[in-house]
């Protein structure tokens, strides 16, 4: 009889625990997409860009690295796993490597040319994401 008893609240309980798992357990993928204003410190100064994250019908993504000194820059071989993202793009004869962390509306990392390695900071435009 305790048995049964036992079984009935068991079943009686799973939905509200499943529920529960179901809520803490919900992974929503965080969303990089929209235009990103960024300052990327340079040894010959501060460099403002604009990054534009974009996603296809393939749901693969495309960035764009925008400058005045350079103009628009395409990053390849893009990859975004959770918050981070790193791609490359040749410019100025060489390679650059990025390396962009995104917490919430903000982004920092780490762009690799040569032997530099210049920090990138910035926040997305207001009214995206």
């Amino acid at each position: 009889m305790k048995s049964v008893l036992n079984l009935k609240t068991t079943i009686a309980m799973a939905p509200l625990v499943l529920s529960l798992v179901g809520f803490t357990g919900t992974n929503t993928a965080y969303d990089p997409v929209g235009t990103w204003i960024c300052e990327i410190e340079s040894p010959d100064g501060d460099i403002s860009t604009k990054i534009t994250i974009a996603q296809n019908e393939e749901k693969e993504y495309e960035v764009a690295v925008i400058t005045q000194e350079y103009g628009t820059l395409e990053l390849s071989d893009v990859e975004i796993e959770g918050t981070e993202m790193t791609g490359n793009v040749e410019v100025a004869g060489g390679v650059a490597d990025f390396e962009l962390a995104f917490d919430g509306d903000e982004v920092e990392g780490t762009i690799y040319f040569g032997e530099d390695e210049l920090p990138l900071t910035g926040e997305r435009e207001k009214g995206e994401g």
